[in-house]
């Protein structure tokens, strides 16, 4: 069979660079969207020739899995029919998987092994909580990024099945649960106990169930014990306990992230072994129409095979392998969880209180593996805060002279770092680890803004300034790249940096009410200045709305702006409601709707719809002060704002449905 899609340059909007790699569902292809961003697009075997219904199946399926909160998780974005054959497009990570590096550099130990659970065990509460089941959870799943573990391929089985007449995407022998292989109903509970085992290969470099041949692998899964010597102590118990045969009596995914991360002890129950496993994707009733497959038939032929100890090639035929060589990647556009997040504006956490002035700027990440918001002040320090606990994570990043305007977390080279921009002309890049930093120095007049992007090879930060000018840093050797960035007419406030269309971009906004987009390979002004605000703009960010990347900018005129940057134009009417000086703005997107927060004089935050421009639920008030910056970020798995404001506090709270 030839690789579908392997003679096109093209699938839909999508055009295919590279070859990634090939399993029982399909072919992966690298490729880059319209915006140029690099994106993996997976062409599956199974064609729906002149079926519908079958294609409906399959993407109401797949749909599941674009809700999925991007903590860990490699995102759905897109997915089509192309020459009869169903697509998915994902995020792309650069990186090994773990079974591949486990193979060429032994078990993974100590502070790895633990960052390792942690992460993989979160990404699965953000699939169960978006209302998937993963359902072929395994070492060649787990995509080792250089941000840390990422989860690929998360539903696509379960689509499959849903999408033809026929039962045959189980799982990878070894790693899939008993009620899997026992074709019972499959529920959350089968994606731990491939957690389970997932962690033994990671911690020992061998499966857990270990057997000659298929079928000797699936009878030890069955009836055997466990083989978990050289796990970890700390960990043994949690595994153990999620190898259960019965689903019902494993912990839940929630329970391992509590346990794992030491909010809650480990306590099991035992359950009597006729239980059923919950079932969290109901199969829907077939059509009319169709008829179901023969379920109860295939069942006791199953049954019958590993019974007589089938052979490894007749096994292996009906077991759909999945292979993802390597991953699609990050960009943090957050998305719902379904039914667990609370309502818009919920309070979340208490408010971070330390900073002894007006909170300048914030940024949301993690960090080994706990979610944290980095602030910064007009007391000069930045701080990084835990978003679990609301308190504050080590002595804070002091070294600059002036008020902190702006700040960002990244990894560089596979160490956290932050970057930071301040009134005293510089910006500095600080290796989290040690608390050390690199002063970058060049500008003649504050700092007032800065991003981070990648040039080709180079990872760059992108400052703007009250000289004038936008420059750009490189991140590893401190120096300034290039010429400056120069066309604004006074104070440079606010940058984003990122991809279109193949190009490394910057946006900048100033005093001078244009917004302007620069070509950061050769240092040119993109098109016109970006007119239409009638007073100065002090932020802006980066969006993708429906294909068109767009950037959104907040006004002194007391609006929201978004920009067609593949035109130079305005796109739709502004955004109107605050009622004061808008300082701050954030993009993302949330449950398949892309949406912006804005922060303002007026003391509010405020989140919009992107598409129908309409305000999503009630003003968020709990700030006493003006709200000066905003960012949008995950905690454990819910989409959330942080805001930081005069008051000299920070909040964290839902992006969740309105009340």
């Amino acid at each position: 069979m030839s690789r579908p899609g392997e003679h096109l340059g093209r699938i839909a909007g999508y055009r295919l660079t590279g070859f990634l790699g090939e399993g029982g569902q399909g072919v992966v292809y690298l490729g880059l969207d319209p915006s140029g961003t690099e994106v993996a697009v997976k062409v599956l075997r199974v064609g729906m020739p002149g079926d519908p219904e079958a294609a409906r199946r399959f993407f109401r399926q797949v749909e599941l899995a674009r809700r999925v909160a991007p903590f860990s998780t490699a995102r759905v974005l897109d997915m089509g029919m192309h020459e009869e054959r169903p697509y998915i497009v994902s995020e792309y990570v650069r990186g090994d998987s773990l079974e591949r590096a486990v193979r060429r550099d032994g078990p993974r130990t100590g502070g790895g092994l633990e960052r390792l659970a942690v992460a993989t065990a979160t990404a699965l509460a953000a699939i169960h909580h978006a209302g998937v089941v993963h359902r072929d959870l395994k070492p060649g799943n787990v995509i080792l990024g250089p941000e840390g573990p990422v989860v690929i391929d998360f539903g696509i089985s379960r689509a499959l099945d849903h999408a033809v007449t026929q039962t045959g995407a189980v799982g990878t022998p070894g790693y899939m649960a008993p009620e899997q292989v026992r074709m019972e109903p499959v529920g959350p509970a089968a994606d731990v106990f491939s957690w389970a085992a997932t962690m033994v290969y990671a911690a020992t470099g061998r499966r857990v169930f270990p057997g000659d041949s298929v079928a000797a692998v699936l009878r030890a899964l069955l009836y055997g014990e466990p083989d978990v010597e050289g796990v970890p102590e700390q960990l043994r118990s949690l595994v153990l306990a999620c190898l259960s045969k019965e689903p019902a009596g494993r912990p839940t995914s929630d329970d391992l992230v509590q346990t794992l991360t030491g909010r809650t002890a480990l306590t099991t129950t035992p359950v009597p072994a006729t239980m059923p496993a919950p079932a969290l994707e109901p199969e829907p009733a077939p059509p009319p129409e169709t008829a179901p497959p023969p379920v109860s038939l295939w069942k006791r032929w199953w049954r019958a095979l590993l019974a007589g100890g089938v052979a490894v090639c007749v096994v292996a035929a009906v077991l759909a392998m999945t292979m993802w060589s390597r991953s699609p990647g990050t960009g943090p556009a957050p998305t719902a969880t379904a039914t667990a997040t609370p309502p818009l504006g919920t309070d979340i956490g208490r408010p971070l209180a330390g900073h002894t002035n007006d909170v300048r700027a914030a940024a949301v990440g993690t960090l080994d593996g706990v979610p944290v918001v980095l602030t910064g002040s007009d007391d000069e320090t930045a701080r990084l805060w835990n978003l679990r606990t609301s308190q504050q994570l080590g002595a804070p990043l002091a070294g600059h002279t002036e008020w902190v305007r702006s700040v960002v977390l990244d990894q560089l080279d596979g160490r956290p770092i932050a970057v930071t921009a301040s009134d005293d002309d510089t910006a500095r890049v600080w290796d989290l680890r040690t608390g050390q930093a690199r002063t970058l120095k060049g500008h003649e007049g504050d700092v007032k803004g800065v991003a981070t992007v990648r040039i080709g090879d180079r990872h760059v930060a992108v400052t703007a300034s009250a000289d004038g000018t936008a420059r750009v840093w490189d991140l590893r050797s401190g120096e300034q790249t290039g010429a400056p960035l120069t066309g604004h007419k006074g104070a440079v406030w606010a940058v984003a940096a990122g991809q279109v269309g193949g190009r490394a971009i910057a946006v900048t906004a100033g005093d001078d009410k244009t917004v302007r987009m620069w070509d950061l390979t050769t240092r040119k002004q993109v098109g016109a200045p970006m007119t239409g605000h009638t007073g100065w703009v002090r932020s802006v960010a980066l969006a993708n709305l429906d294909g068109v990347p767009v950037a959104v900018t907040g006004s002194e005129d007391t609006t929201v702006r978004v920009w067609d940057l593949t035109s130079g134009k305005a796109y739709g009417a502004p955004l109107t409601g605050h009622t004061g000086w808008v300082w701050a703005v954030a993009a993302g997107n949330v449950g398949g709707v892309p949406v912006v927060v804005s922060g303002g004089e007026d003391k509010t935050a405020r989140v919009w719809d992107l598409r129908t421009r309409k305000q999503l639920g009630a003003p968020y008030t709990g700030h006493t002060d003006c709200v000066w910056s905003v960012a949008i970020g995950l905690l454990d798995g819910r989409p959330i704002a942080v805001t930081g404001s005069r008051d000299q506090t920070a909040r964290a709270w839902s992006l969740g449905p309105p009340r």
